[in-house]
């Protein structure tokens, strides 16, 4: 049993950890004299204990940044001091039970204590055998295990005491009745909701979450514990769709239902879920049973098909309009260049006029000139020429010429720094797709705005991200990498088009988050 009050486990528990691993007097001699041996090493443990954290997804969200992470790595080079030198006794335990509460109170999950102890044990013991004479190594390397078990079973016990304690907050706040209702439906429906594909959610009258099905939970990133009791609107339906809650739900048993509706996931996913409501028998009342498909990947992949045929012919008319105006464009601007010559050789009260006439219509040509070679770009690409670069140096490349204008601007641009990153890329048509997105964001900042790139490995992946401060973009399904769509009066629609194709043709993934004063594109290629 844990107390009531206070930081310190029970002294039952206390007492029957240490006899049960046998950690005695001879231990603690033996840990004192290995102790000045790993002091030196605490920094480089504490370095490889977190980097090997930060290689797991679910780890690294628990940490806040690396400011965080810096002070903890120096709470566990204490620790490793007070693991080896001691004392071993109550103000020792009631410390270890309040580290073990920090990490259920910041959600680390309860596996990665294992591996982390595990870590810690391999960490000692090479030090052990390097630097103790054999001799000595039976006696340290049991009283390593000893310690180290016994923190571990008290890391453990603070994971047990939060998860009665919330059994507990459960058990207040949860009338009989809806246990009841829980244990029959998991008990009548568990095994054919579990295995179905389909999103399965089941909830009371009043719209309160009573089961959700393992496929609801993957594809939506919710957990059962989390969500249970919540409100079925606050979870699933957007915000303009809410209604009197009563309304909707008859209006969705009538078969009116709005068409699939957008689920936000907590990480900012966007999934697409067309809705299928029934009602379940029930003793007391009705319960609401919602069955939803996911139609995110089909109707992503629908709109691909229809992408790429609506480029093919796209791609097949702008080539052949591009070559049919190109030869006439160029002999009018060599017949435009002779007449300005022939005008500055008149003399005449209308000269500067004409002369200025003949100007802005050299200025459309040459705009004309530019709208045609993009539209070569975009129906003509060419075959890629892949090698092994640095992502990084052509970021580098492109932001150095592009600052000056953005500086001109009164607009902030900045690379932030880090290591190169080598991925599979052809160097001059990255270069386009990251000239394209930093000079949109620079043109969509107002003044004083900042562009922020940033180019970052990952796991099989070069990343980068071109960041800025602008108004975002007018919804988050705007069909923004689609030929002629634009915002920007003026633009010709095809820069996005064509990042979205270079990306594509090097195998990588090209995405955006957009809110009102944050707009992220993100760039994912293939590492090298």
């Amino acid at each position: 049993m844990l107390r009531d009050r206070g930081d310190l486990l029970s002294e039952a528990f206390c007492t029957e950890m240490m006899r049960y691993v046998g950690f005695d007097e001879r231990d603690r001699a033996a840990l004192r004299r290995f102790a000045p041996l790993v002091l030196p090493y605490r920094q480089a443990i504490a370095e490889t204990f977190y980097a090997r954290l930060q290689e797991h997804a679910a780890a690294r969200l628990v940490f806040s940044g690396p400011e965080q992470v810096e002070r903890l790595k120096g709470t566990l080079q204490a620790w490793l001091s007070e693991l080896v030198e001691g004392p071993w006794d109550d103000a020792y335990l009631a410390r270890r039970a309040r580290i073990g509460r920090v990490h259920v109170r910041v959600g680390l999950e309860q596996r990665y204590m294992f591996g982390a102890m595990n870590v810690i044990r391999l960490e000692l013991l090479a030090i052990m055998r390097a630097a103790v004479p054999v001799a000595e190594h039976a006696p340290i390397a049991t009283a390593l295990h000893k310690v180290l078990d016994l923190e571990l079973a008290i890391m453990l016990e603070t994971y047990r005491e939060a998860f009665v304690e919330r059994v507990q907050a459960l058990e207040r706040q949860h009338t009989h009745l809806l246990e009841h209702r829980l244990v029959q439906s998991e008990e009548r429906y568990g095994q054919i909701v579990e295995a179905s594909e389909a999103l399965i959610v089941t909830m009371d009258a009043e719209l309160r979450l009573v089961l959700v099905n393992g496929h609801a939970e993957q594809a939506l990133e919710l957990r059962r514990d989390a969500v249970a009791g919540r409100s079925f609107l606050e979870l699933f339906v957007p915000h303009d769709l809410h209604g009197p809650a009563a309304l909707l739900v008859d209006a969705l048993l009538e078969g009116r239902r709005p068409g699939p509706l957008e689920v936000v996931t907590p990480t900012g996913g966007h999934r697409r879920v067309r809705w299928h409501f029934t009602t379940l028998p029930d003793a007391i009342g009705r319960l609401v049973c919602a069955i939803g498909l996911d139609i995110t990947e089909e109707r992503e992949a629908t709109e691909r098909a229809s992408r790429a045929e609506r480029l093919a012919s796209l791609g097949t008319m702008a080539a052949g309009l591009a070559h049919e105006i190109r030869n006439p464009l160029n002999a009018a601007h060599l017949q435009l260049t002779l007449l300005e010559r022939r005008l500055k050789r008149a003399a005449g009260p209308d000269l500067p006029g004409a002369l200025g006439a003949a100007s802005v219509v050299g200025g459309e040509m040459r705009r004309l000139a530019e709208l045609v070679e993009e539209f070569l770009q975009f129906a003509r690409p060419q075959p890629l020429r892949i090698a092994s670069l640095d992502l990084r140096r052509c970021a580098e490349q492109v932001v150095a010429l592009i600052s000056p204008e953005a500086a001109a601007s009164c607009k902030q641009l900045s690379l932030a720094p880090g290591k190169p990153v080598l991925a599979r890329l052809e160097e001059e048509r990255i270069k386009q797709v990251i000239h394209n997105l930093v000079r949109n964001a620079v043109e969509a900042v107002p003044v004083g705005g900042q562009v922020r790139v940033r180019v970052e490995a990952e796991p099989g992946w070069g990343r980068l991200e071109v960041e800025d401060d602008g108004p975002g973009l007018p919804s988050h399904d705007a069909p923004i990498f689609e030929p002629f769509f634009t915002t920007k009066p003026g633009g010709t629609g095809l820069g996005l088009a064509i990042v979205s194709r270079i990306v594509g043709d090097h195998g990588g993934e090209v995405g955006v988050d957009s809110r009102p004063g944050r707009t992220i594109f993100r760039v994912r290629l293939p590492a090298s």
